[in-house]
């Protein structure tokens, strides 16, 4: 085959070209984001291996409503000519009849300046394929000469070389990154229940949502190893997703591991057992100087690395750093792991990663050094976000009232109401006369007053919110604002929010955002009663900021509050939004959480109200589930919210 100008051209592999089929969950909240995509020059998906970045592109393809031309790269096609030929052969297919035999990126833009249609894609899969090659260059200009009716799109494990600043700065550019990708939990639940049409029980979707962190693949792999199975066999691969398992051994060394440099394969089994990983942080456990370099290249090539807070902090994926464990193990056996987690935990504490290290005295079974740590910075330790305390052993949770104390707040933070009142109960009486008794006590009656219709203390922010839920939300407000300048506005908020002032309910949780103490919970709070309220407010596009106030709640360790985001976004759903809300009914019961069953029955009451549900009695029945909770509950203004919505069902 030869070229227009004489010359051989590389032949053309028209597997290269296939378009792979959409058949995957939809994902509302990518589709959302991808939305903008058509006013962009470049679209650029940047994720690890098994991310979903193909299942993505395939999506995004089927339903583009315009000609797309796909390209799947491979490390054979760096030159000029291997490029070029593919794109035409794709675009030529995609577009219909173009001038043809293009040796330059300028030929190219020429050919396409011929075509009178609308729109199109191209779309370039495994981009990495052509880094550090010609043709990643030849891609580069390609973005800048097109005409604006074509959007290139390109996925790929690494950050491309070429400058994008000129496109960011331009808002020529959508970016995804691993993140957008990574299955919430909600969507884990209907990528199972949905999808696979099998669905896994509360305490099972938590375990996989937590060991996999939302990864495509380990969700598909614990699929593919439980498909049909009972419940026996999905306890059995849940349990070895922390590294054990043979399917993410074989893809994680096949996919990641195997195609890096062996320096940073090192660098990588060395460094797991480090919890929170630095330059400094590295070089001080390796007595290196290499740490930060190596950290922001695996970075740089998606290496299931991610960014922490604190600029220059990173943690490695559960996933990866289960199977690198595993490795470690086998390299040098049990006593040198236990030693090597004994260092590690010594370093972590010299810089202040306080959770890390204690972890890691647990796995080094340094017990002595876990009583000193916890003896010197327990209050410390219990500030803040408790989900790493789900990685800690029974055994040290129940020996410590700090940490009883911190797991009392990781399961108020769930939902699991009871659990958290006996947590509170035993962490108090381990204190013993200690200060840390009195902080139980009030917490714990905070609390209980939750589960029962004992008086809720209205001096503590959650007993004050309890109380709002009663006959007159205003009642207390006098004492709000001595609560602290971001807590006072939530209470208002969330007052104003159940007496149905919506516009002041506004007011109050935009003030709250504003205020200097609105972090962790009480912004989140703040943002989904904004979202709620602008929602009820017939705002539709307020939908956005609850689903963005849940997925912070999930990132922050807030489940009640990442299942009650979506109890709210169903209210926008109709039937749909019912079938949600009964799912989340659901495993609100199963988790022990009424308060979020009572809102979850009256959204999907509600919901199949608004949609004019063809089945006789069917909103009546899930309001009146809701009127019960709310009633046992001493709940009296929300019963009063359920029994206005049932009254327009016709009920009686």
């Amino acid at each position: 085959m030869e070229m227009e100008d004489g010359r051989a051209a590389r032949p053309v592999v028209a597997a290269k070209l296939r378009m792979p089929p959409s058949n995957s969950l939809p994902r509302e909240r990518l589709d959302s984001l991808l939305s903008g995509l058509w006013s962009r020059r470049l679209g650029l998906v940047v994720a690890p291996a098994g991310s979903g970045k193909t299942t993505l592109l395939a999506r995004v393809a089927a339903t583009a409503g315009a000609p797309v031309a796909w390209y799947r790269a491979e490390s054979l096609d760096g030159s000029l000519d291997g490029f070029l030929s593919h794109i035409e052969a794709s675009l030529a297919s995609a577009l219909g009849d173009l001038p043809r035999g293009w040796s330059s990126i300028e030929e190219l833009a020429r050919a396409l300046e011929t075509w009178g249609g609308d729109r199109a894609l191209l779309i370039v899969d495994d981009f990495q394929a052509l880094e550090g090659t010609p043709a990643e260059d030849a891609f580069a200009r390609l973005v800048d000469y097109v005409p604006g009716w074509l959007v290139v799109v390109a996925a790929s494990r690494s950050q491309p070389t070429f400058n994008l600043s000129r496109l960011r700065v331009s808002e020529s550019l959508l970016e995804v990154g691993w993140d957008d990708l990574r299955f919430r939990s909600w969507e884990v639940e209907r990528l199972f229940r949905d999808y696979y049409r099998e669905p896994l029980l509360p305490v099972e979707l938590a375990t996989l949502a937590r060991k996999t962190e939302g990864w495509a693949a380990g969700l598909q792999l614990f699929h593919l190893a439980t498909r049909g199975k009972g419940p026996e066999e999905r306890r059995r691969v849940l349990a070895a997703l922390d590294g054990r398992s043979r399917f993410l051994h074989e893809y994680l060394a096949g996919n990641v591991l195997n195609q890096l440099p062996a320096e940073q394969r090192r660098f990588l089994v060395q460094t797991c057992v480090l919890g929170r990983l630095s330059g400094p942080i590295c070089d001080r456990f390796m007595g290196a100087s290499d740490g930060e370099a190596l950290l922001r290249e695996l970075e740089r090539r998606q290496i299931f690395v991610q960014p922490l807070e604190e600029e220059g902090d990173y943690r490695y994926h559960e996933v990866l750093r289960s199977h690198l464990e595993v490795v470690l193990l086998q390299q040098v056996g049990e006593a040198r792991t236990r030693e090597l987690h004994r260092r590690s935990a010594s370093v972590l504490e010299e810089f202040g990663a306080l959770p890390e290290a204690l972890h890691s005295y647990c796995r080094a079974e340094d017990w002595k050094s876990v009583d000193r740590l916890l003896g010197r910075n327990g209050e410390q330790l219990v500030q803040g976000s408790a989900r790493w305390i789900d990685s800690l052993p029974t055994p040290v949770l129940d020996h410590d009232p700090w940490l009883l104390l911190a797991s009392a707040r990781r399961h108020r933070a769930e939902g699991r109401w009871e659990a958290a009142v006996g947590a509170f109960q035993r962490a108090e009486q381990g204190f013993g006369a200690a200060e840390g008794a009195a902080v139980c006590r009030r917490e714990r009656q905070a609390t209980a007053a939750w589960l029962n219709l004992n008086p809720a203390p209205a001096g503590h922010p959650l007993g004050a919110l309890r109380l709002l839920t009663q006959r007159d939300p205003l009642k207390f407000s006098d004492t709000w604002p001595r609560m602290g300048e971001a807590v006072g506005p939530l209470l208002a908020g969330a007052a104003s929010l159940v007496a149905g002032n919506l516009g002041e309910a506004q007011r109050s949780f935009s003030a709250c955002l504003a205020a200097p103490g609105a972090s962790g919970g009480i912004e989140v709070g703040a943002r989904l009663g904004l979202g709620l309220a602008r929602l009820l407010a017939g705002d539709l596009d307020a939908g956005a900021e609850v689903v963005s106030a849940g997925e912070a709640a999930e990132q922050l360790g807030h489940g009640c509050l990442a299942r009650l985001a979506r109890i709210c976004w169903a209210l926008r759903l109709g039937s749909a939004g019912a079938e949600e809300a009964a799912s989340l009914r659901f495993m609100c019961e199963r988790v022990g959480d009424p308060w979020g069953a009572a809102f979850a029955a009256l959204a999907e009451g509600w919901a199949l109200l608004e949609d004019g549900d063809p089945v006789v009695g069917a909103p009546a029945a899930a309001l009146q589930q809701a009127v019960s909770w709310f009633h046992r509950m001493g709940a009296e203004a929300l019963e009063a919210w359920a029994l206005a919505i049932l009254s327009l069902a016709g009920a009686p």
